[in-house]
């Protein structure tokens, strides 16, 4: 019997328009309502999941967040947040320093919005694409996920562009640094090798990579809110499609990747899926007994 579903949002419960399928919507309030539980768990923050926990009626039905890869969890019932841990400026001071040194952009993310160094190499690409999409003249500069601009003001509307590490004056949840994918899997390997005692560092999207606090990952928060719900590992079914998403695989028995995500970590999943943009939660779901 299954009695929660915790789900990526990129690349997984959001097709490729970040939009949630109608398909899948109905699919996931129909066991809701048949009392299983709904569990986003993403590299976002809480600002930028609650639309998609509203449309999903997660307050209604006992829903709950997993925030910034499990540094902090949301109990969408009681409007509660639990935050576990913040990395202080100074923590990150070395790695971000590190990070401007290279071909890369960089960010430093807090509840609401974040700091962000591009190197000015960059701008010119950014330039393009901002003519070539006729994008408004106050757009953001920063990249994205997909692509060198992208618009996330809807849940970082504080966005801060610095030329110095010292210029992060506050705690932050993340570091999201964003290139072009073979560039980027360049710059994982050097981050690992130079960094990988002191942070967790996990390759999300083809061209994102997220820093976060050394022992904390989905997975871990994932089996706190087990112990805590006496949920077992068969009674869970986990939904991913990125290197972030491994910890949760690791942990439950019904687990799948979807049809989208890299080799590596299809290989780490029970069960692979169809994509994000062909339902593949729906897909995967039709199996299960509620």
């Amino acid at each position: 019997m299954i009695k929660a579903i915790i789900m990526d949002m990129d690349g997984t419960l959001l097709n490729s328009e970040n939009k949630i399928s109608p398909a899948t919507k109905e699919k996931l309030i129909e066991l809701e309502k048949k009392g299983v539980r709904l569990i986003l768990a993403s590299g976002r923050s809480y600002t930028r999941l609650l639309p998609y926990a509203k449309e999903l009626e997660m307050e209604k039905y006992n829903g709950m967040l997993i925030e910034v890869d499990g540094i902090a969890w949301y109990d969408l019932s009681l409007g509660k947040r639990h935050v576990l841990k913040k990395m202080k400026p100074e923590e990150i001071y070395s790695i971000f320093q590190y990070l401007m040194n290279l071909e890369c952009e960089t960010m430093a993310c807090f509840d609401d919005g974040l700091f962000d160094f591009f190197p000015q190499t960059l701008r010119p690409i950014k330039e393009k694409v901002r003519q070539e999409q006729h994008l408004p003249i106050d757009f953001p500069w920063t990249a994205g996920p997909w692509g060198w601009l992208a618009d996330m003001r809807d849940g970082y509307p504080n966005i801060k562009y610095i030329h110095k590490a010292d210029e992060i004056t506050m705690p932050i949840n993340k570091l999201q640094i964003m290139q072009d994918e073979d560039q980027l899997i360049e710059i994982y390997n050097d981050l690992k090798a130079t960094y990988g005692n002191k942070f967790e560092i996990f390759r999300t999207t083809p061209r994102q990579l997220e820093v976060l606090p050394y022992g904390f990952s989905k997975g871990k928060t994932l089996l706190y809110l087990m112990n805590l719900n006496e949920w077992k590992e068969d009674e869970i079914v986990a939904f991913g499609d990125g290197e972030n998403d491994v910890s949760m695989f690791e942990i439950v028995k019904h687990s799948f990747a979807m049809g989208n995500a890299k080799e590596f970590v299809k290989e780490k999943a029970a069960q692979t899926t169809l994509s994000n943009n062909e339902d593949g939660i729906v897909h995967a779901l039709q199996s299960f007994e509620v």
